[in-house]
Order: C-alpha cells, then sequence, then structure tokens
C-alpha cells in the first residue's frame, strides 16, 4: 500500500483534539503511517498542532473546522487537508412533544455567553430557564444539571427553547474567531428546540438554510418572551429542523467523506 508517496504496511486513523496530535499519535507513529481526524482545533493551539504536523510527516489530514482547514492549507499547503463536519448518532435523541406541550420554558445549552445570559438574569428569567453553569475557561468544576445521558436528552426534548452560541462568541480570547459547527447544534435540532443564539456558518452551508433565530442582545428577555407565547408559530419550523438533522447529522454520511478521500487519495 502506498500512501503519500512512501510505502507502508498500514496507515492509521487517529482521531484527536488539535493540541493532542502528537500524544495520540505516538502507539502508531512507527508502524504506520498517521492521518489525522481531528477537532477542537483552536487558534490557540495551532502552533503546537502545526509542529505535531510537521513532525508526523502528515500528508492527510481530516478536520471538522472548516476555518482551521483553511488556516492549515497556507502553512503547511503540501498536507491534502478535508473538511469532515461535525456529526452525531441520530437515533439517541427524542423527537419529543410538540412544542406547546413542553414543560421547560428555556435549556441554555453548552457554553454559556456572559453578557447574554446577564440580561436574561436581569430581566428576571432564572425561574423558567435551566441553565448549564459551565465558565469561559476550564479551571473551575462544573455543574452537572443532568446525571445520566437518559435524563439528558428526555430534558432537551421536554424543552421549547434553546439557548446556544459558538465558542467564537463565548470565549474568544481561547477559541479565537473560529467558529465551527458543534454537536449541540444537532441535539437541539433532532430533539425540536426551538434554538436561539448564532448558527455557525458551516452549518448554513451545509444544510442550505439557517436553522437558528439569531439572539436579540439589546431586549433577549423581550424575544424569549414572545417567541414562547407564540410557539404555534415554530412548530413547522423545529420539525423542518429535525428532519434537516436525521438527513445531514449522522455519521454516515461522514464515512462517505472519509472512504471517498481516502480512495482517491495518492
Amino acid at each position: 500500500m502506498h500512501w503519500g508517496g512512501k510505502k507502508h504496511d498500514k496507515a492509521f486513523l487517529i482521531c484527536s483534539r488539535g493540541g493532542h496530535l502528537l500524544k495520540a499519535s505516538i502507539p502508531y507513529l512507527f508502524h504506520g503511517e498517521i492521518i489525522p481526524m481531528l477537532w477542537d482545533c483552536w487558534p490557540s493551539k495551532w502552533n503546537q498542532l502545526e509542529k505535531d504536523l510537521r513532525l508526523i510527516k502528515c500528508k492527510m489530514c481530516f478536520c471538522t473546522s472548516s476555518d482551521t482547514i483553511k488556516e492549515f492549507s497556507k502553512r503547511l499547503p503540501n498536507i491534502q487537508f478535508v473538511h469532515v463536519p461535525e456529526g452525531v448518532d441520530t437515533t439517541e435523541y427524542i423527537e419529543g412533544k410538540a412544542l406547546t406541550e413542553r414543560n421547560i420554558d428555556v435549556y441554555e445549552m453548552g457554553r454559556k455567553h456572559n453578557f447574554y445570559h446577564k440580561k436574561l438574569m436581569d430581566g428576571n428569567m432564572e425561574e423558567r430557564c435551566v441553565f448549564v453553569h459551565k465558565p469561559t475557561g476550564y479551571d473551575v468544576k462544573l455543574e452537572l444539571v443532568y446525571m445520566s445521558w437518559n435524563s439528558f436528552t428526555e430534558k432537551l426534548a421536554d424543552s421549547k427553547i434553546v439557548i446556544s452560541f459558538p465558542a467564537s462568541m463565548t470565549n474568544p480570547k481561547y477559541k479565537g474567531t473560529v467558529e465551527t459547527l458543534t454537536m449541540r447544534y444537532w441535539e437541539s435540532m433532532l430533539s425540536r428546540c426551538v434554538m436561539v443564539g448564532h448558527c455557525p456558518q458551516e452549518l448554513i452551508d451545509l444544510i442550505g438554510y439557517n436553522p437558528v433565530i439569531e439572539a436579540d442582545f439589546v431586549n433577549p428577555c423581550g424575544q424569549i418572551k414572545h417567541i414562547l407565547s407564540h410557539l404555534e408559530d415554530y412548530q413547522e419550523m423545529v420539525d423542518r429542523n429535525r428532519e434537516t438533522a436525521l438527513k445531514f447529522a449522522p455519521w454516515d454520511t461522514r464515512m462517505d467523506i472519509l472512504l471517498k478521500a481516502l480512495e482517491n487519495y495518492s
């Protein structure tokens, strides 16, 4: 088998976060070619990732972030980069009841947007919300809102509105300007929740429309209360979002990308 012009008996597809590639590759580095499959490639780790890619003599690299691929295609033009959008196992998520029959008004999912969160608190929205108290850094112990996977998926499917922002808006110091699709968007779409926040451009490009209601930073409480008072108007949208996610989110479609790229790799 020939990979990248070098003869190897084996090639290893190594899944890793952007800053941990070398560590993940070491057990296999001397037994064949390393083909990385990367996620969480934030700008703060780009220099380290560049060193790791050079060190392992990478010829092909899969990555969930299109912004990272644009940057590294300039830094390392001899490497073939392939974008593989984030995916999920769609069978693990519940369709849930109609929006008007759900019990949780607002679920703040994933990273907290401090400014937006404070606006909701100042508007006395706390009693109507479930918050994941995740800090903008990783030096504070997280509070677990749901203690099991089943309780998480059940509560998500019982939520009317989900607040979700990309990391580029919640922690720009660490994440930089990289705006990438993460699984929380698929999870919300599959659970038929109204998403409020900001939609990564990757998701719009992939499915052909914006499934997220862009957050009103001037009057967020007014926007949330309006949606809660007109849930029937959003049922068609969340139904469409679920059908779209069932089509575009599964990892089976990502395997098609991987296999096609590997077949054409020389």
